[in-house]
């Protein structure tokens, strides 16, 4: 930029933004010129919209190809899928876009009826609700998992260690273990998918028959030992360059899919965990508590 010019930069604050700025405005909650400084937004903005001067929503640029409507419906499908575990692909977006667009016949400057990147683009700008994020997948049984059955299962698991006499294993951090698996698609659908802005964490439920993938099962200790992993292959028979390659520790496992089911975490229990265990604390008579997630 050259010395003296100036980057003006437009829209730097949202269509809820102005609605809640012009409220407060209305209702002489703040002044116009502390609503201003609380959402960003100009002075003049704010004072050529209340007086009607200009209208409540403005744009820059050609008119959009879907109306304000139709675009706030896609909004909330966006949402409401992602919501549910289903977030979207923007290819499945603009593809749905591309179905509306043939069925009503409408003019537009897309190719074949179907909207590309620079679309997508303006329409997150217009939409700050919506952004793109890379999702964990998850299988349905983990999907379906409630707080409710977790505080039962917690529940469950103190009145058995009471019954056991083993209650103080709760108050010993290297006797209390976390296993949490990771599944990586062998062929997945690459690019991030959308859903709500204000949502930490992503997750796609597997849809149908749960595609291939490989699994990664870590299990760590309260007091931070790690204990030896498992993986497992979507094989019928494990290649043998792929066994030997392993560390001698490491638990090996096979399902059609390559998820963790009983039999393979039955598995890595009996023949990973439970030696690693005693093997380290020297008592086999030690009851150890675990929680898997």
């Amino acid at each position: 930029m050259e010395k003296g010019t100036r980057k003006y930069k437009r829209f730097q604050y949202s269509d809820d933004d102005l609605q809640n700025a012009l409220e407060e405005i209305r209702q002489k909650k703040l002044s116009l010129s502390a609503v201003s400084r609380k959402y960003g937004i100009p002075k003049g903005t704010l004072f050529n919209k209340i007086k009607g001067k200009v209208p409540l929503i403005r744009k820059m640029g050609p008119d959009t190809v879907l109306t304000v409507a139709e675009e706030a419906q896609l909004e909330k499908w966006i949402i409401e899928k992602a919501l549910l575990g289903f977030p979207m692909h923007p290819d499945e977006l603009k593809d749905s876009v591309q179905r509306v667009l043939k069925t009503i016949n409408r003019p537009n400057p897309f190719v074949d009826d179907r909207p590309g990147r620079k679309w997508l683009k303006l329409f997150l700008n217009r939409h700050p609700k919506i952004t793109q994020r890379s999702a964990e997948i998850i299988s349905k049984a983990r999907a379906s998992v409630s707080e409710a059955g977790i505080r039962n299962w917690f529940q469950e698991l103190n009145e058995y260690l009471q019954h056991e006499n083993c209650a103080e294993i709760l108050n010993d951090p290297s006797r209390i273990f976390n296993g949490d698996e990771t599944g990586l698609q062998t062929c997945p659908k690459t690019g991030k998918l959308l859903g709500p802005k204000n949502y930490r964490n992503f997750y796609e439920i597997a849809s149908g028959p749960e595609k291939e993938c490989i699994t990664v099962l870590c299990t760590f200790s309260a007091a931070g030992d790690s204990a030896p992993p498992m993986v497992v292959f979507p094989y019928k028979r494990i290649p043998r360059d792929i066994a030997v390659s392993f560390p001698d520790d490491w638990g090996i496992g096979r399902s059609d899919s390559g998820w963790m089911t009983s039999a393979t975490f039955y598995e890595y229990i009996a023949n990973i965990f439970l030696p690693w265990i005693l093997k380290r604390l020297h008592k086999a008579s030690n009851f150890i508590t675990a929680r898997w997630s």
